[in-house]
């Protein structure tokens, strides 16, 4: 398959802020274009028409993707009253290509033009493996999803690990955990590893530090930032509560694939956290898996300071469609 036509628009499109950036031909260098509120911008049309018009040449292509559930040639916003239908908007802005991605899924793709300067390792660096690899985030929910590698090509496994149980294992877990308000029911690990579930951890460790659950901080930013401070033992102990957990999920999740190739944390939640991360044990919380200790010492670990690399991605994929394992026929917005 052919490069996508040139310029090509790619988009990183979330509850919050759409990013826009241009690669005038295949390969070239990505030049942003224009950064978008979300929720300030009345739909996906209005984005991209917006952004269209930012470029020097306008656009022959888009490759973008989405916070939300994509169905072939369709998405939509979990966090958000965007919608996108890849064939309308090819008819309405004279588009010869164009195709939507799910946020995790372009996220697992970066994994394949992921550059050592792009990850930051947590611990001791280890060297990365064949195996798959795994990118997970914290954010408004908790996103994952896997690369591997089928006869040379990169093809992205999208998953909902935000939704499996998610149980105690320490003293404090035990006394904690009956206190947490129940996720549709359970407690699972996005009830726990998003930004709602910084708040939920915040307030269930309340009576630990003489606060009334009710009466606690319940802004994400606020918490992070409070603990980040100094300025509260409270928030401090939650976010230090919130990265064990995380450390431990991590390890988990790299089990489950194998991920010798590494696991990558991206999103806000972990970057704002980051000055708090002790990331000699976070990488002991991520390796503490008896009896496959072994395996989980042979998966790196990083976290992704900026989500760059995703639009970069998206640009590779309308460079060299065929280095990744995609269902174009369903999905492209030209046939």
């Amino acid at each position: 398959m052919t490069s996508f036509p040139h310029p090509l628009l790619v988009a990183d499109v979330g509850g919050t802020n759409a990013r826009f950036s241009l690669a005038e031909t295949p390969g070239a260098p990505l030049v942003p274009v224009c950064r978008l509120r979300t929720k300030e911008t009345p739909t996906a049309f209005d984005a991209v028409e917006q952004a269209i018009a930012a470029t020097p040449s306008g656009a022959r292509s888009l490759v973008l993707c989405a916070a939300g559930p994509v169905l072939g040639r369709e998405a939509r916003l979990t966090n958000a009253q965007w919608t996108f239908d890849g064939a309308d908007l090819a008819r309405h802005f004279g588009l010869a290509q164009g195709l939507l991605l799910n946020d995790f899924e372009a996220a697992a793709l970066a994994l394949a033009v992921l550059e050592p300067q792009d990850a930051i390792p947590i611990g001791t660096p280890v060297p990365p493996g064949g195996g798959p690899k795994l990118v997970l985030g914290p954010g408004t929910g908790l996103g994952m999803a896997a690369l591997v590698t089928v006869a040379g090509r990169a093809a992205p496994l999208p998953g909902e690990a935000g939704h499996v149980g998610f149980g105690p294992i320490d003293e404090e877990d035990y006394r904690v955990f009956p206190r947490l308000e129940r996720h549709f029911g359970r407690v699972t690990s996005e009830a726990i590893l998003s930004g709602p579930g910084l708040v939920r951890l915040h307030r269930a460790m309340a009576p630990d530090f003489g606060f009334d659950p009710d009466a606690v901080e319940t802004d994400p930013p606020r918490v992070a930032a409070q603990a980040v401070s100094g300025g509260s033992a409270h928030a401090r102990a939650t976010v230090a509560a919130f990265l064990k957990h995380l450390a431990r999920f991590a390890g988990d999740m790299g089990i489950v694939f194998a991920a010798t190739g590494g696991v990558v944390i991206r999103g806000g939640v972990i970057a704002s956290l980051a000055p708090l991360m002790d990331e000699a044990l976070f990488r002991a919380l991520f390796e503490d898996k008896a009896p496959v200790e072994a395996l989980a010492r042979a998966v790196p670990l990083m976290r992704l300071p900026s989500d760059d690399v995703i639009l970069r991605a998206m640009a590779a994929v309308g460079a060299q469609p065929d280095r990744f394992v995609i269902d174009y026929p369903s999905r492209l917005w030209r046939i």
